[in-house]
């Protein structure tokens, strides 16, 4: 049975390299679609899935048939020359086996007569192996680090992080003892009375989280989720509002991950006040390279909105950074302060939302 999978990593690794705009998104549909039974018949069948699946145009089409031609050519290369490698070591086990067989074939009765010829030793070329060509494998790509990527950053780390997410006010239980102003009264009366508390200050931080769901963001979903689980549930910011959206905040955003329940953006954001901290999570565009102007234009909008209630708004991409160029997200990264999804960025973006 054709089996396309030993083949689709590198073919896809080398359209990337002749200017293929391939993100692992692209990479994934294919292997949802093989798994699915699309491209297993054949080498055609599977040329025509990567057809539909990679090109846009009658030139990438040339391209991919190119390079989908050339790494089949040097399998069949590789598998031309191993079996022939097997087959004659076979043959010279055969014919060691059978020269076994016949010397121990001598029944027990039998004498053997030593005979004064001289048995000359074979010489070195008689014993030698054929000569044979070195294999020639197929080109495999040490370096997959974008497979392992899929979780930039861990649990662990957006607790801990969000910790740094703070608006102290001095309104809790009094029961902090105050040195300095102890000191202070018992400075001025002469003698020590009794100490002097102040209040337990409290984190009263408000963050709003809108969060890009589907699409190019559902490699994304189990970060995503993470980091509105840590902020609700395992953080001391006192008030944790999420909605949800599809590519951009339209009139409507959900309040829920599938996308079910829509509340209106301005009754939303009529909930925040100055002090409000706005994060977006979303990927701009960059994940499938896509550079819309209708996409930038209602982003622009909608930060706009944003700003006429907080000026405390960052943004975090979960696409490398140095594949924001050419796309609507290094364009949307000069209206907001704008992330990668790694350890660094949240930690900058947390504190571009504390000033």
């Amino acid at each position: 049975m054709f089996e396309p999978n030993s083949y689709l990593t590198t073919i896809f690794y080398r359209l990337r390299e002749v200017g293929f705009n391939l993100s692992m998104r692209e990479y994934f549909s294919a292997k949802d679609a093989i798994q699915e039974g699309w491209g297993t018949k054949n080498k055609e069948d599977f040329k025509k899935l990567l057809r539909l699946l990679w090109c846009n145009s009658w030139e990438q089409q040339k391209h991919l048939a190119l390079i989908f031609d050339k790494t089949f050519g040097e399998s069949e290369k590789t598998k031309e020359t191993i079996p022939n490698f097997s087959t004659k070591t076979q043959k010279n086990a055969n014919y060691d086996q059978s020269d076994s067989d016949s010397s121990t074939s001598i029944s027990p009765n039998t004498t053997i007569e030593f005979s004064s010829t001289e048995i000359t030793k074979p010489t070195t070329e008689e014993l030698s192996p054929l000569p044979i060509a070195n294999p020639q494998l197929i080109q495999e790509y040490q370096d997959d680090a974008e497979f392992y990527t899929h979780y930039p950053i861990s649990r662990r780390f957006m607790v801990y992080s969000w910790r740094y997410l703070r608006r102290p006010i001095a309104d809790g239980v009094r029961d902090v003892l105050d040195i300095k102003m102890t000191v202070e009264e018992a400075t001025k009366q002469g003698f020590f009375l009794k100490p002097v508390y102040r209040r337990r200050e409290k984190n009263h931080a408000h963050l709003l989280i809108l969060v890009d769901q589907e699409g190019s963001m559902t490699p994304f979903h189990d970060f995503s989720r993470d980091l509105v689980e840590t902020a609700k549930y395992e953080s001391s910011i006192e008030r944790v509002d999420v909605a949800y959206f599809h590519n951009v905040p339209a009139e409507y955003v959900y309040q829920d991950s599938f996308l079910t329940d829509k509340i209106s953006l301005e009754t939303l954001l009529n909930q925040c006040d100055s002090e409000t901290r706005a994060l977006i999570v979303s990927d701009g565009g960059a994940a499938r390279g896509y550079r819309q102007r209708a996409r930038v234009s209602a982003t622009t909008e909608v930060i706009w909105e944003i700003k006429q209630h907080t000026n405390l708004v960052a943004w975090l991409n979960p696409v490398p950074k140095k594949r924001w160029d050419n796309t609507t997200a290094s364009i949307i990264s000069h209206l907001v302060s704008m992330f990668p999804m790694d350890q660094e960025g949240l930690k900058q973006a947390i504190l571009t939302l504390q000033r």
